[in-house]
């Protein structure tokens, strides 16, 4: 009965069960929906995809023992966070978090994600944008995690408004105040294009 019970926990560890019976896997990619304004609001107005949802920030699923965790780039730079501090701090923003995975002709490059993603942590954040190797933002954090297997590719970054056509005024202070240009069509990656990418497949709703 001892054993039986100890691998009832350790199921229930390793299997965290969520909203609509969704459970995250290692691997899986954990998107946060966008706010509609500040920082977040000018990614969802540059990168956004007509009807579908809008995220600002990706991070991916893995263990540290016993604990679930999520390794990403955020303000604080890049590491791991226990997935309930995590989802408690998408809730506190009232953000949604949508579960994607790999589909099944990609999974083979997870291991290798997750051990490369380990080497990226504690970079600070990019918040230029523009690629390099001392700091990363989310979707770059990620692209790189993935990158020995081709599973997601770079593509020319954009700051302009899909209806006006224009550099959002929002993007032109930003990195004026960085004493720089806006980087448009610098090679880069975004949350919504790696969200839509046919690696990936959405299976539900972890936070509502």
């Amino acid at each position: 009965m001892r054993v039986f019970l100890l691998l009832v926990a350790l199921t229930l560890t390793f299997a965290l069960p969520a909203q609509a019976g969704v459970r995250v896997k290692d691997g899986d990619l954990l998107f946060v929906t966008a706010a509609r304004t500040g920082l977040s609001g000018a990614i969802d107005d540059a990168t956004a995809k007509q009807g579908q949802p809008s995220y600002d920030h990706v991070g991916l699923v893995a263990h540290d023992g016993r604990t679930q965790v999520v390794l990403h780039a955020d303000e604080e730079g890049s590491r791991a966070q226990p997935l309930k501090e995590f989802l408690d701090q998408a809730r506190a923003k009232q953000r949604q978090v949508v579960v994607y995975r790999l589909k099944r002709e990609q999974r083979a490059a997870i291991p290798d994600a997750i051990a490369k993603a380990r080497t990226l942590l504690g970079k600070p954040y990019n918040f230029t944008y523009v690629q390099n190797e001392d700091s990363y933002y989310c979707s770059d954090f990620i692209e790189r995690a993935f990158r020995a297997h081709h599973v997601f590719a770079l593509q020319p970054m954009n700051f302009k408004n899909p209806q006006t056509g224009q550099i959002s005024p929002y993007w032109v202070d930003f990195y004026r105040g960085k004493g720089m240009a806006v980087p448009q069509d610098a090679p880069g990656t975004n949350p919504n294009d790696m969200s839509a990418s046919p690696a990936l497949e959405r299976i539900g709703v972890l936070l509502p």
